[in-house]
Formats: structure tokens, sequence, C-alpha cells
């Protein structure tokens, strides 16, 4: 369990292990739920795709810079 606390102005920072294994980046938004004395935070379905390649077979390497400029070219 790990702990974080709450600034003077009720911001709380979500560690980083587990932004991570939500896949929370900034920007993206969240919904709360109180659950008794638990609160519950979820990330929200945004409409950000995720982009999955598959390369055909035979097709060049897939390298970082040229799956960000596919990226970049998919609207």
């Amino acid at each position: 369990m790990n702990s974080a606390t709450i600034s003077t102005k009720g911001r709380l920072v979500i560690p980083a292990r587990f932004r991570k294994a939500l896949q929370l980046q900034a920007g993206d938004n969240v919904s709360l739920t109180l659950a008794g004395d638990k609160l519950l935070l979820q990330r929200e379905q945004s409409g950000r795709a995720r982009l999955v390649l598959v390369a055909p077979p035979g097709a060049p390497p897939m390298t970082p810079e040229r799956i960000n400029a596919l990226r970049d070219e998919t609207p």
C-alpha cells in the first residue's frame, strides 16, 4: 500500500506505478466513487483510440520513428 499527502488545495499526486497500471496520462479524466469509507478511482474511457499496428509478412522492420510517423498520420 502506498500513501500520499493531500495539498492545501486538495490536490493528490497519484504514484507513478498506479498511473502506469491504469495508463493514466496528463489530461485524462478519472471517475471517483465513494464505497463506504473508501474512495475508488477509475480511468474513464476516452475517445482516444489505441493504435495497434500489425506488419504483414515481409514488411520492413517497424522502428519507433516509423511507428510515431504512422501514429501522427492517423486521425
